[in-house]
């Protein structure tokens, strides 16, 4: 299943905390090149490349909920808000090197 070229004589979180760190790096990389390709695009709704087509689409997303506005309007928001899921998270960060 892990087909990433990552060290595997790292620790586990070691390796999630690279992983994680290339996938941000990744992610800037990938605006900065939907911004070229926006741009070289222009008016048009596609680009080819030499072995892909790119292909630019615009939607609108409702905005989120004012829930302060609505409670001030005395709206009770509990009565219409979803249940609460758990999310499982972890975090990473750097230890602290001990001085040798």
């Amino acid at each position: 299943m892990n087909d990433i070229a990552l060290p595997v004589n790292r620790h586990p979180v070691d390796q999630l905390a690279d992983l994680r760190e290339t996938i941000k790096r990744l992610k800037e990389f990938e605006e900065e090149l939907k911004v070229q390709v926006s741009d070289l695009m222009g008016s048009a709704d596609s680009l080819g490349g030499d072995e892909y087509i790119a292909r630019q689409t615009v939607s609108e997303r409702a905005g989120a909920i004012d829930t302060k506005a609505m409670a001030s309007a005395g709206i009770d928001i509990e009565k219409y808000r979803k249940p609460n899921v758990t999310v499982f998270s972890i975090r990473c960060e750097r230890r602290e090197r001990e001085a040798a």
